[in-house]
């Protein structure tokens, strides 16, 4: 029988299926090599398939070192919308963790480093919010599918007074 993560009730955890464990691989090897690409290009490389994608930097909540990721984002006047979806797999993006444990960060988007506050969405808001990340990413349709785990949502607030980077 089902338990309220999708395994048995015994504990274990929901099946992990083929194509999300291959492209979370794909995503986790590929961020030194998408992150030169997207500075290189300001940006303007994933503008080829009509997607806005930005570097993030967050401070580790364990180590206390920097982290970056590559992840798609999706704006809101000056905000940017990331959903972390990790592959629809049953645990959080550690980047998403690090954001709750040290709200501020660096993001690197169109040529620009720009210091943000995190600021995670309720259901409630993420929920409004999920048909406009389908509009522009109708691919985003499928973590939901793969997963029993809730997907946020985080507003990347810039900040308009300077603060040392998280590095």
């Amino acid at each position: 029988m089902a338990g309220p993560r999708g395994g048995d009730r015994r504990g274990s955890p929901p099946r992990i299926g083929l194509a999300a464990r291959l492209e979370h691989v794909v995503d986790r090897h590929s961020v030194r090599p998408g992150a030169w690409l997207l500075r290189r290009t300001r940006g303007r490389v994933v503008r080829l398939w009509r997607r806005r994608a930005l570097v993030l930097t967050t401070r580790g909540r364990r180590s206390g070192r920097p982290r970056t990721v590559v992840v798609q984002y999706f704006p809101d006047g000056a905000d940017m919308v990331v959903v972390a979806a990790n592959s629809g797999l049953p645990v959080q993006p550690a980047w998403y963790l690090n954001l709750l444990d040290h709200p501020r960060a660096v993001v690197e988007v169109e040529g620009r480093t720009v210091p943000v506050h995190a600021e995670p969405m309720t259901r409630d808001e993420a929920a409004a919010w999920w048909p406009r990340v389908l509009a522009a990413a109708p691919d985003y349709a499928r973590y939901p599918r793969r997963t029993d785990r809730p997907i946020p949502l985080v507003r990347l607030v810039p900040l308009t007074t300077e603060v040392p980077p998280c590095r």
